[in-house]
């Protein structure tokens, strides 16, 4: 599978996270998030309304494994 755009092949499913759950999770600041969806190397935020965006959970957990796959491949 390429990297590219890999969320979209994964299903969005599980919790809806918001920017300030997914900035804890990944340990990321928010401006390097959302750097990083600018470039395709993160997943983007699904507009939930005018003013409330969130990750899927899978997205996220694909993007978390994504980098611990390639953590591993350069050892």
């Amino acid at each position: 599978m390429s990297t590219k755009l890999f969320w979209k092949d994964t299903p969005p499913r599980g919790k809806l996270l918001r920017p300030q759950d997914v900035v804890e999770r990944t340990g990321l600041s928010r401006s390097q998030i959302y750097q990083m969806i600018a470039e395709e190397r993160f997943p983007p935020f699904v507009k939930l309304s005018t003013r409330a965006s969130a990750l899927p959970e899978t997205w996220l957990d694909r993007f978390i494994e994504l980098q611990a796959e390639r953590s591993m491949n350069s050892l």
